[in-house]
């Protein structure tokens, strides 16, 4: 049982912190963002592009997702509410009805609760959570203050791709890989997050979402699987949904 929830809590950790969780010694990030073929900018818009187009993705407001994955016979569940136009967010990991880990963003200020315990997240904390507001946070990334560095390309599922590092405000990065053909996004890799790979895409609602993600971690004794169950894009929200 005390495996099961560790593979919970880490599980909730992976997902939140997957996109800037790591310090990763890099060069400076180059902050040249006008577009060039294969700099961050161009990598970035052939990503919009491949999920549906801009266009498409501006119509969305908010979602909310479901999801699910198998750990020694027990399921994980994994629920995330994404509201950009409130600037909020949630996501809640429990197993066998039990909340594991519960992290919510409402009116600038954020908490982190699981296993009976609650803490309120510093000011850092709260900005790094607020790329997850956004359905799509890579369409806000320089508006966000990060920065973008192209790092040549790599194979990632027999495919060549795009290595994009991701420098936050407070200089903490992760890395995103992007199909060179498709120009979706294979994989976001970083020490503390460990590795997630993104697989299976399907339209939703004219944009396409990855149903699969593979997810590797140091926490993790394997490597989980999680499912899309369910994915709703601009649902009618209330306070209660982030309680």
């Amino acid at each position: 049982m005390k495996k099961l929830f560790v593979a919970a809590l880490a599980l909730g950790v992976v997902l939140i912190g997957s996109d800037v969780k790591a310090n990763i010694t890099d060069k400076e990030p180059s902050k040249d963002h006008s577009y060039v073929e294969n700099d961050p900018a161009s990598i970035i818009e052939n990503y919009i592009k491949a999920v549906g187009g801009k266009a498409n993705v501006e119509k969305i407001k908010n979602s909310v997702l479901l999801m699910e994955a198998e750990f020694q016979g027990a399921t994980i569940v994994i629920k995330g509410i994404s509201d950009q136009v409130n600037s909020r967010m949630l996501q809640e990991t429990s197993v066998m009805g039990n909340v594991a880990q519960k992290t919510v963003l409402v009116n600038g200020k954020g908490k982190i609760s699981g296993m009976g315990q609650e803490q309120e997240l510093t000011e850092e904390m709260v900005t790094m959570l607020k790329a997850q507001t956004y359905v799509f946070p890579e369409m806000h990334y320089i508006d966000l203050g990060y920065t973008m560095e192209v790092q040549g390309t790599e194979i990632i599922n027999d495919e060549d791709a795009n290595k994009l590092i991701i420098t936050a405000p407070n200089g903490m990065k992760t890395v995103e890989y992007y199909s060179v053909a498709s120009g979706l996004k294979l994989r976001t890799s970083s020490d503390a997050a460990g590795d997630i790979t993104y697989m299976d895409y399907s339209e939703i609602d004219g944009v396409k979402i990855p149903m699969r993600l593979s997810i590797k971690n140091p926490m993790l004794p394997v490597a989980l699987e999680a499912k899309m169950v369910s994915m709703k894009f601009n649902q009618e929200l209330s306070d209660e949904d982030f309680k």
